[in-house]
């Protein structure tokens, strides 16, 4: 799962107006620690990547005036990485390896892409054969797309790079032509590109296949935001009617409409490896809220916290959701919403503003607030790990729900569940070796039946990962 980056949703934010302080938020019963990452000695900063570490990167304005790259560990706090030359930079992604993309101004006074790497800093990564380029995103592999002047005076391309190969025209446009919006551990890329003057169309593009047009709903006009490790795209469409739906994208079955909440407009903005999917949607009175939607269940409305609008960014593969709501006040706020608590207000740094901007699979969430003084400043919450057994029973109820649903028979369901309630005894009793290894064997028995195709290949592969996350079997942060 990508997060969607500032340059795709920097548009939503506006300012917030009250003073107001809360108590700490809370989830599970248990509280959500609160971080202010501070600043590079500037007044502030704005994160804008997380990975499954904790690792956060963002910029962060600096004494002299001007912003900077930087990258935030709970062991060393706030790092500025520096430029290519020049007096400005900014990183907009990480991932589990360490390795940090974003742009940078050179001695020369361009904006050069580049790629930072753990012990080797900052390097640029050229361009497609004119002045400037920009990189946006960062896969576990280490590739890495963004875009770039051509040779051509005006002519900007989506590139594609690796360390094999370099920097690749993908034959995109960029620009004002076209944008990366997402991109997946498999390499593939989604966004939206002009393809003549009057229509702009949703793409998926990998190294094998190239680009791929995903379509629309019937309106001629559609763009991708966010993509899974699945190779499901999520975005919006233009309907017959021209009003814009979200969508959900698979190989299997196209694009499906997602509807909306009763409104007119409904935008789907992140999808996690269970096929979750949450946005925002207008509502019958004209008020937009977040939504969550399955294939299943369709679209929810997760609410507000007290006013009458609120939008989700991210969702990670627990089914937690961030994002930003208005409170009674009219105040944003960010928030965190779980099936089981509902959403909840994750408070700011003393001020009146605070948003969510994405989660990692460890609960490690990432955004900005304001402080006392009005100052902007990047923020990391952290929520409460869920414990080993309670892992566990979120597995028995994935299983539960594949069964109800007719996804995986009673044969082979029913008597998994008998034996991780058997895990859970174990790990009550600290027998964490034997409750690995019957996980073990259970996520082998999985990858049997999907092979066998008797459970598709999105709902095996979400049992695996919540299987291999139980926190007695996997490595730490």
């Amino acid at each position: 799962m990508r997060f969607m980056g500032m340059r795709q949703i920097g548009w939503l934010i506006l300012a917030a107006s009250a003073f107001f302080l809360m108590a700490e938020p809370m989830v599970w019963g248990q509280t959500i620690s609160v971080t202010d990452l501070g600043t590079l000695g500037g007044d502030s900063s704005h994160a804008l990547g997380v990975n499954l570490s904790g690792q956060i990167v963002g910029t962060s304005s600096v004494p002299t005036g001007t912003h900077h790259a930087f990258l935030w560990t709970p062991e060393e706090g706030i790092q500025d990485l520096g430029t290519l030359g020049g007096d400005f930079s900014e990183a907009l992604a990480i991932n589990n390896s360490g390795q940090i993309v974003g742009g940078s101004s050179t001695q020369e006074g361009v904006w050069r892409a580049f790629l930072w790497n753990p012990g080797g800093g900052i390097a640029d990564l050229g361009t497609l054969g004119g002045s400037s380029s920009q990189a946006l995103l960062i896969n576990d592999q280490g590739q890495v797309a963004g875009t770039s002047a051509t040779g051509s005076p005006g002519v900007e391309r989506l590139f594609f790079w690796t360390p094999e190969g370099g920097m690749v025209d993908t034959g995109i446009p960029g620009g004002l032509d076209g944008e990366v919006a997402a991109m997946n551990n498999h390499g593939q890329v989604v966004g939206w590109s002009l393809n003549d003057p009057w229509e702009i169309r949703a793409f998926l593009w990998s190294p094998e296949s190239k680009r791929f047009d995903l379509g629309d709903l019937g309106g001629g006009y559609s763009y991708a935001l966010a993509i899974n490790d699945l190779g499901q795209v999520v975005g919006g469409s233009a309907t017959p009617s021209w009003f814009i739906n979200a969508f959900f994208w698979s190989p299997e079955r196209g694009m499906v409409d997602m509807g909306t909440l009763g409104g007119k407009f409904s935008e789907a903005t992140s999808v996690n490896n269970l096929s979750q999917v949450v946005g925002r949607s207008y509502t019958a009175s004209n008020t937009y809220h977040a939504f969550f939607w399955t294939a299943e269940g369709g679209m929810v409305d997760l609410g507000t916290l007290g006013g009458i609008y609120s939008e989700a960014y991210s969702i990670n593969d627990r089914g937690q959701v961030v994002g930003r709501s208005k409170n009674a006040l009219g105040e944003w706020r960010a928030f965190l919403w779980t099936a089981r608590d509902g959403m909840v207000d994750l408070g700011t740094l003393g001020g009146n503003y605070s948003y969510a901007l994405a989660i990692n699979n460890r609960g490690h969430i990432i955004g900005e607030g304001n402080n006392v003084e009005k100052q902007t400043h990047a923020i990391l919450w952290s929520v409460p790990s869920l414990t080993p057994g309670e892992q566990v029973g979120a597995l028995i109820e994935n299983l539960t729900s594949l069964i109800e649903t007719g996804k995986l028979g009673n044969g082979n369901g029913k008597p998994w569940i008998g034996e991780l309630q058997a895990v859970q005894k174990m790990i009550e009793k600290g027998k964490a070796k034997n409750a690995c290894q019957i996980l073990e064997a259970f996520c082998h028995q999985v990858e049997q039946l999907m092979k066998n195709r008797r459970l598709d290949a999105p709902n095996g592969e979400a049992l695996i990962s919540q299987a291999n996350d139980v926190g007695i079997c996997r490595p730490g942060p």
